[in-house]
């Protein structure tokens, strides 16, 4: 028997608006928005659907409804869920109120809320099955001693009798719901929803509002769902503090020359002790590439699912024989690791992979249990190719899977040949295996303890994966592969950051409504609460560089709106493609440049061109040309400049040329070159291109890509939304309910000097630096001007600033932040060190954690060792600061 599912949803639209249906099954697009199915337009404040399930097995419905008007896109917050019993009802009728994806509400309804602060005990609602109703509301900040209850004009609903309210039960799906039998009830059904105190057994108070109203009358084989939306309170609105500090910073005794999984839960009891609600840290990915400490850089996994072995306890996962080499060695190794005052990236690796092989030799049999099964049997998509994908990189000594001789196409099939057939292959996989397996239960049991403290962990989503990972491999169409992923010219570098990941083909990602996201969001939920996107510009746009450039300063937006050489005519610029799209280069110049030495430059590396210019011989024209030579560093600085002395990037594309201006081509000599008038108005075009013609399609790519990937998950999202902000940033990110980073030190507005931290939107992160920033004692030597400044116009104080920041300094920019309204407050761990009267003899320099102008930066900042029982100590600055 087929069963009728019926939607209404209350919706008050105008002409031209349309609303669909997306959800898990096929006749509602099998959540891939291009095949959502559209409604009908009932009245002005009503829209229906139908759709006919064939019999099959129970299973969760999943649902949501977007909006469309032309090309405008908007996606409603919730995402509704409802199990589907097939054979007890011919029809189920789903009445729906819209969710607005900016309430606030919803961000109380993600993980930290739901599995740590206000987590509550879920009960099966009764008389499902039977029931003609069932009314399902959320009620986010509601206290686990409180639950909602109903009342109504009708028997079945309490006839308003506040003594005697329906309550209704917690659910899986975070709503609380009460099923009912009306049959015969004469409608409409007038009733409100009210809190109840569990402890007292009293009514406390109604919601706010008018009566809500119900007009679908009991038929027998039909069932009504109401949704009704958020339970109409006014709230105080929550608010939360935390610390940012890599997993591999911490120290313990017990970890091995490197912070550990295992470290989190001591670091969460310090939390608790301290007032704070949540732990920040960096990826945790894999990132093993060459097997050096270049492989410390976090945001370049080889696998968006892997864990990076660097972070195991190797006591946990067993213990070899003390007569062997590795055992008699591991105390005195790993006590002088603990010793030293960073990360030897290299050393801690490399013994901790050899004690896991060995290990695994020894005991590898051990794992065959029922967790271990079901482990793998969730996990097998991305496993068994990762661990071929290391098997393969250990065996050519390279992760370059181009260069592999055979398997450089990955083909799945061929991969599970190799693993029956070769020994070899079948022994390195399942060793992966082991590893990925114990890393998984120590970080599951890590998350585990730190929710027990009442703290949330927030994990980090790098916005790119390395140019050659399993990813890559398994997927490459989902990549453009002849193209590297950077930023522009920024306050951190003049020369614009060059990533060398491969940037995103989202039109194919889209045909599967970005199935390798949701994919990679729904596994890292199983470890987090909370989750950074790094650079969610890059959901925008992103700073795409050709793959023959160094410096991200020859890159250009994509997608973006380019120049025509038509456009540039019609703009009064008389174009030659030579003159503006190659390096401009002079005797001048090179005198500049090169100095005494300018003639044998010339002579060596260049050759003369029409007009007394010069151009680079075709073995020096490109930046990575370059970089592969063997030239003195000084030269190939002076060269990358020269190459990037040019005012339009050329693209070729569908048999034409197209340009993109050079990010501060004003700076360029090939700018000083030009008459004042072509200046002027290559100076519009400019200004146009970078801050007027892109906003559209911008914001167009967001509204279809941050939906879907946010749909996939429970887990609270705030975005790194920093650096050359386009004007639909903020009003995207607000109306999809993800939290902006906000900096005080990095205002938004370009006008003022510092942010007005007081004003900081609701939804948003507030701190005073991040991991790519100086601590503030760095922050204050840096620059005494700006010190100076800030010591009178943020902190109101007269007088000469303080040389150095001393800790009453710094707890004075930190009850600063706390006071804002920002839902969160997040410390880097170096700052509250400092606060709390731990300031070292060492540098503030050597507390950074990454300096983004450094592109091979060594990530291997810890906790300083003096700071011996870090979670004891610290709490000084809880009584001062966090609880009061």
């Amino acid at each position: 028997m087929h069963q009728r599912l019926r939607f209404y949803l209350r919706y008050h639209t105008h002409y031209g608006q349309d609303i669909y249906l997306l959800g898990n099954v096929p006749l509602l697009g099998n959540d891939v928005p291009q095949h959502a199915h559209r409604m009908q337009w009932l009245s002005e404040d009503w829209w229906y659907t139908d759709i006919q399930l064939a019999p099959g097995e129970i299973f969760t419905l999943q649902y949501q409804y977007i909006l469309k008007e032309l090309e405008d896109i908007v996606y409603e917050g919730a995402v509704r869920a409802f199990t589907i019993m097939p054979g007890f009802h011919r029809e189920l009728v789903f009445t729906d109120t819209w969710n607005d994806a900016a309430q606030r509400e919803n961000a109380w309804l993600t993980a930290p809320f739901t599995r740590v602060f206000f987590k509550r005990p879920i009960a099966a609602t009764t008389g499902t099955l039977t029931a003609t109703h069932i009314f399902r509301v959320q009620a986010p900040l509601l206290a686990s001693n409180k639950t909602v209850c109903l009342s109504g004009s009708t028997s079945q609903t309490g006839n308003w009798n506040i003594l005697q309210p329906v309550l209704l039960q917690y659910d899986a799906q975070d709503w609380f719901s009460v099923a009912l039998d009306l049959s015969g009830v004469p409608m409409p059904l007038h009733y409100k929803y009210g809190v109840y105190d569990l402890d007292t057994q009293q009514f406390v108070h109604f919601e706010d509002g008018d009566n809500r109203e119900m007009h679908t009358v009991a038929v027998a084989g039909r069932q009504v769902i109401m949704h009704d939306g958020m339970m109409r309170i006014t709230h105080t609105p929550w608010k939360g503090a935390g610390v940012s500090v890599p997993v591999f910073s911490l120290r313990s005794p017990e970890s091995f020359g490197t912070g550990e999984f295992a470290d989190l839960p001591l670091l969460a009891q310090w939390a608790q002790q301290s007032g704070l609600q949540l732990i920040q840290v960096l990826p945790v990915n894999d990132t093993i590439q060459t097997n050096t400490w270049k492989d410390s850089y976090p945001y370049s996994a080889i696998s968006s699912f892997a864990l990076h072995p660097q972070y195991i306890r190797l006591d946990e996962v067993g213990k070899l024989p003390d007569t062997h080499p590795l055992q008699r060695q591991f105390d005195k190794l790993r006590q002088w690791l603990n010793e030293k005052d960073a990360v030897d990236y290299e050393t801690v690796l490399s013994f901790k992979l050899a004690y896991l092989k060995a290990l695994y030799e020894a005991e590898g049999e051990k794992l065959q249990t029922r967790d271990y099964w079901q482990w793998f049997a969730s996990n097998e998509h991305w496993l068994l190719p990762y661990a071929i994908f290391c098997y393969l990189r250990t065996t050519y000594q390279t992760g370059d899977f181009s260069q592999w001789p055979v398997h450089n196409v990955y083909d799945y099939t061929a991969i599970n040949k190799l693993v029956i057939a070769d020994e070899a292959a079948a022994a390195a996989a399942h060793y992966h295996f082991f590893v990925q397996y114990h890393l998984h239960r120590q970080l599951k049991s890590a998350v585990e303890a730190v929710h027990s403290y009442g703290v949330v962990l927030k994990g980090d989503i790098p916005i790119g994966i390395a140019r050659y990972s399993v990813d890559t491999w398994m997927n490459p169409e989902l990549y453009h592969l002849d193209m590297q992923a950077g930023a522009p010219p920024d306050s951190f570098t003049s020369y614009g950051q060059n990533w060398e990941f491969p940037t995103y083909n989202w039109k194919r990602m889209a045909e599967d409504g970005y199935d390798w996201w949701q994919q990679r969001l729904r596994h890292m939920s199983v470890y987090f609460d909370a989750f950074r996107i790094d650079h969610i510009l890059g959901f925008f746009r992103i700073w795409q560089i050709p793959l023959d450039a160094v410096q991200g300063l020859l890159g250009y937006f994509h997608p973006a709106v380019p120049v025509s050489r038509e456009e540039l005519l019609q703009r009064g610029i008389d174009f030659e493609e030579d003159r503006y799209c190659t390096p401009y280069i002079t005797d001048k110049i090179l005198e500049d440049a090169f100095g005494n030495y300018a003639g044998m430059m010339r002579d060596s590396l260049l050759q003369p061109v029409a007009g007394g210019h010069y151009k680079l011989l075709p073995a020096y024209n490109t930046q990575h040309k370059v970089k592969e030579m063997e030239l003195p560093e000084a030269v190939k600085t002076v060269l990358y400049a020269l190459i990037a002395d040019v005012l339009f990037i050329k693209v070729t594309g569908k048999n034409r040329n197209v340009y993109h201006p050079r990010y501060d081509m004003a700076a360029t000599h090939s700018f000083a070159a030009l008459d004042k008038a072509t200046q002027k108005n290559l100076l519009a075009l400019y200004h146009d291109y970078f801050y007027v013609r892109q906003e559209s399609c911008w914001r167009k790519e967001a509204v279809h890509k941050l939906p879907l990937i946010k749909r996939a998950t429970h887990m609270l999202i705030c975005g790194e939304d920093l650096g050359m902000v386009p004007h639909c940033v903020p009003g995207v990110m607000q109306a999809q309910g993800i939290l902006s980073l906000e900096i005080q030190r990095m205002p938004k507005d370009v006008d003022v000097l510092f942010a007005n931290i007081s004003r900081a939107p609701y939804l948003s992160v507030l701190t005073p630096s991040t991991h790519d920033m100086s601590t503030l004692r760095g922050w204050w030597k840096e620059n005494a001007g700006i010190s100076q400044k800030y010591y009178e116009q943020e902190l109101h104080h007269t007088g000469p600033a303080p040389v150095a920041a001393d800790a009453t300094l710094i707890r004075e920019i930190i009850t600063q932040h706390l006071q804002a309204p920002a839902m969160w407050r997040i410390f880097q761990i170096q700052d509250l060190l400092a606060a709390a009267g731990h300031i070292t003899t060492q540098h503030p320099d050597a507390e950074r954690i990454n300096i983004p102008a450094v592109s091979s930066h060594y990530w291997r900042y810890r906790i300083p060792g003096i700071i011996t029982n870090y979670e004891l100590r610290m709490t000084d600055i809880s009584e001062d600061i966090f609880c009061s």
